[in-house]
């Protein structure tokens, strides 16, 4: 649970979440699987191994493999530290340096994530958030009053971690799937597995666990969503069999498509793997 000593006005937040992140980043920088499963929430690591795995790579060496380096926030403008139930932020305003050149670094804002568990804050993730294309922004940080934009439901820690999931096994066919979800939010089950909602939006992603041989329990929930005048709405979902070798091609195994506001829902989707699907694709 949350501990309440831990406010978002107390000024040991920030000092707590800044020793998470750097007892990750040191972890990360010397490739050490121990210490970086000690420093990271268990969610994230769920999450990491579970990938990882449905790719058929080495987990935890894979962890390491990433060419990006953790950034360092010494030289940042802290934007604010908050808490809200038992999650946390440290948004950070600067050139975020992860490996490049530093002169061709723009400046963003960089939001740490945290979880409470195990009785301390424990880093859960980064995400760089581009903003030159959002002048209003820009214009608040670097006049010093106040920044509005942190009021936005974005820049505000939700209060509960997500559920960690379970663990995968070593997919018996690795797989990859392309979701399409314009004119309806889509929730995906693969196996077990759930898939982020998706909404007016199109996106590719490993399946984790991969696709079983024989037949894949896959369940889409669908709500339409409004439409501009004369826009079409499209649900497609293909799922793609990777070989794992570089000259061979994925085959795709699975399409799906509807463009009916009267979608039924939950709809099951009869994603079977054999030997003729293998070898001749859909």
């Amino acid at each position: 649970m949350f501990h309440s000593s831990l406010s978002a006005q107390d000024p040991a937040l920030r000092v707590n979440l800044d020793r998470a992140y750097e007892q990750w980043r040191a972890a990360i920088l010397a490739q050490d699987a121990r210490a970086w499963a000690a420093a990271i929430t268990q969610y994230r690591q769920v999450v990491t191994r579970n990938l990882i795995v449905s790719q058929r790579q080495p987990f935890p060496q894979a962890v390491f493999a990433v060419p990006l380096d953790p950034p360092e926030i010494s030289g940042l403008r802290l934007l604010e530290a908050q808490a809200v139930g038992e999650t946390a932020h440290l948004l950070y305003f600067g050139k975020v340096n992860m490996g490049g050149d530093p002169g061709q670094i723009p400046e963003s804002v960089l939001m740490l994530k945290f979880f409470y568990e195990r009785g301390a804050w424990r880093f859960d993730s980064s995400k760089i958030l581009k903003i030159l294309e959002q002048p209003e922004i820009v214009q608040q940080i670097k006049s010093g009053g106040r920044l509005e934009f942190l009021d936005y439901p974005e820049f505000t820690p939700p209060g509960t971690a997500p559920t960690v999931p379970p663990l995968c096994g070593i997919p018996e066919n690795m797989a990859g799937c392309t979701l399409q979800s314009y004119g309806y939010e889509t929730k995906m089950r693969i196996n077990g597995f759930d898939c982020p909602v998706m909404a007016d939006h199109a996106e590719k992603f490993f399946v984790i666990g991969g696709l079983k041989n024989g037949a894949n329990d896959v369940t889409l929930t669908v709500k339409p969503t409004d439409i501009p005048a004369g826009e079409e709405r499209l649900l497609q979902v293909d799922f793609f069999v990777l070989a794992g070798k570089a000259q061979k091609a994925p085959v795709r195994v699975f399409h799906y498509e509807s463009k009916d506001a009267a979608t039924s829902s939950p709809l099951k989707l009869p994603v079977i793997i054999n030997e003729d699907v293998l070898s001749k694709g859909r």
